[in-house]
């Protein structure tokens, strides 16, 4: 089984797909489904199917006032979901050593100052997903 490094992560954002990946340090984008219970009389056993998926992404970036805050504190005031692009190995073509994650977020909170005296200014950012995530790209 082939393993993988996580060293150039590509990451777009907003509806001019401003390419943020230079600030990201860390990135996860999960996905989880809701369980309905489907237990009938006479059952002995709890039956269940997947529901509603519910997506999110979280990002660490390290902070850039003219521009990463402002790309966030803007998208979080203006109150509408926002365009993303994440794939996993830069910005070469989507493919199977490549998936395209394309999704829209939902900006509910903003971090505009984070750290202590003498370190790295930074914002971690975590977003749920209006609607799906779309997967461009084979394997992976």
């Amino acid at each position: 089984m082939a393993k993988q490094v996580l060293t150039n992560v590509n990451v777009t954002y907003g509806t001019a797909a401003t390419d943020i990946s230079a600030f990201v340090t860390s990135i996860t984008l999960a996905s989880s489904a809701a369980e309905v219970v489907t237990t009938a009389m006479g059952s002995s056993a709890v039956t269940r199917i997947q529901g509603l998926i519910d997506n999110s992404v979280t990002l660490e970036l390290q902070q850039d006032y003219p521009t990463i805050e402002k790309l966030f504190f803007d998208a979080f005031t203006a109150g509408t979901a926002v365009a993303m692009v994440v794939k996993p190995n830069g910005t070469a073509a989507a493919g199977s050593a490549n998936p395209q994650y394309a999704f829209s977020v939902l900006p509910t909170s903003h971090e505009m100052v984070k750290g202590a005296i003498g370190d790295l200014a930074t914002m971690s950012i975590s977003f749920p997903i209006s609607g799906a995530i779309t997967k461009t790209g084979s394997g992976a």
